[in-house]
């Protein structure tokens, strides 16, 4: 359901989920590329429209192997609940879309997010792998689009704070254009930093959302032509380092914690992917498979088989579904639903 779209998200975003507090419970979703505020967004209205719920932050994995082992009445009390599901990939939509949502929505409301990029190629793409995913994007969800361009309020504000005033006001804060920049002239300034950047980078593109530890950005390097670890560590040093003004790194520990992980910044993968008027860079399908070999875990190969297949990439989509089906539990499941369409399709 798209709703028209006012001067202020933030307004709309408010009346949305005080009517999903209030009545049924529904799924509001913003859209918006990254660095356009959108997570600032979901945490003000959770402030300030639904601070009385009780915060969960079960991740649609989670949720899906619940919902298969119809367990999720025991995930969710009495009272008012909220569901916080920040930037979902497109696998973590199609999970919800085999009746996960659908069992959760009346014991919570759901606050997600999405980035435009993979909202409009899922919308876009005519496959019965990911109809789930555009079931939940067209039947579910209460729709906010959150806008790049800052209102000139918003500049003024930023310009009286001493930032360097750029397209949106969350890219302002951070500083991703200085940060854009940084990184593409690492092509002659700091090659095997660049080259790390790449790799997280590129498997955030392949639909992989989740933080990264330190062995993992270094099998994702050594995948794609890393040397050795004294390499890697000086390569994450300058990749984890903000430039003169910015305010984080191209890689930046989650949570503030290294221990959590690490992630690429979304603005650079963006960049990547030709926004805001960037030179898009090309993700190959022997990248495709260099991130299917470096990252083991099926719930990775899941989301990668889906992203690949939304990509057209879809030898690299049947092996890693191939992959993500011999394990256990509700992703296997998927992957072996996803799979035999793909062989109907071959």
């Amino acid at each position: 359901m798209t709703r028209s779209e006012p001067q202020d998200p933030l307004d709309e975003l408010a009346v949305l989920v005080n009517a999903a507090a209030a009545s049924s419970r529904s799924m509001v979703l913003l859209v918006g590329p990254p660095l356009s505020g959108i997570t600032r967004a979901m945490y003000e209205t959770a402030m300030s429209q639904l601070s009385q719920a009780r915060l969960v932050q079960w991740t649609a994995g989670e949720l899906a192997e619940a919902h298969a082992q119809k367990r999720l009445d025991a995930r969710y009390g009495t009272g008012l609940f909220l569901q916080w599901m920040d930037d979902l990939s497109p696998a973590d939509l199609v999970l919800l879309g085999h009746g996960a949502l659908a069992d959760v929505l009346p014991s919570a409301v759901v606050l997600a997010s999405v980035n435009a990029g993979w909202y409009e190629r899922l919308l876009e793409h005519p496959s019965a792998i990911t109809a789930p995913a555009r079931t939940v994007l067209m039947e579910y969800a209460d729709r906010v689009t959150v806008p790049f361009a800052m209102t000139s309020r918003e500049r003024s504000w930023l310009r009286a704070q001493g930032y360097l005033v750029s397209k949106g006001i969350a890219e302002s804060l951070v500083g991703g254009e200085v940060l854009v920049k940084h990184y593409r002239k690492a092509a002659r300034t700091n090659p095997r930093g660049q080259l790390l950047v790449q790799a997280a980078v590129d498997a955030r593109r392949c639909g992989i959302h989740r933080p990264f530890s330190e062995d993992e950005l270094m099998a994702l390097w050594l995948a794609c032509g890393g040397e050795d670890a004294d390499a890697f560590q000086q390569a994450l040093d300058w990749a984890s380092t903000p430039p003169e003004g910015t305010s984080t790194g191209l890689i930046f520990p989650a949570g503030g914690d290294p221990s959590r992980g690490w992630r690429p910044l979304a603005y650079a993968a963006g960049a990547d992917d030709g926004d805001h008027g960037h030179k898009p860079r090309p993700l190959t399908s022997r990248r495709w498979q260099e991130v299917t070999g470096a990252l083991s875990k099926k719930a990775d190969q899941y989301a990668l088989g889906i992203a690949a297949h939304l990509h057209g990439e879809q030898a690299t989509a049947a092996f890693a579904l191939w992959q993500a089906a011999g394990g256990a539990g509700a992703v296997a499941r998927a992957a072996l639903r996803a799979l035999d369409r793909i062989e109907d399709l071959a």
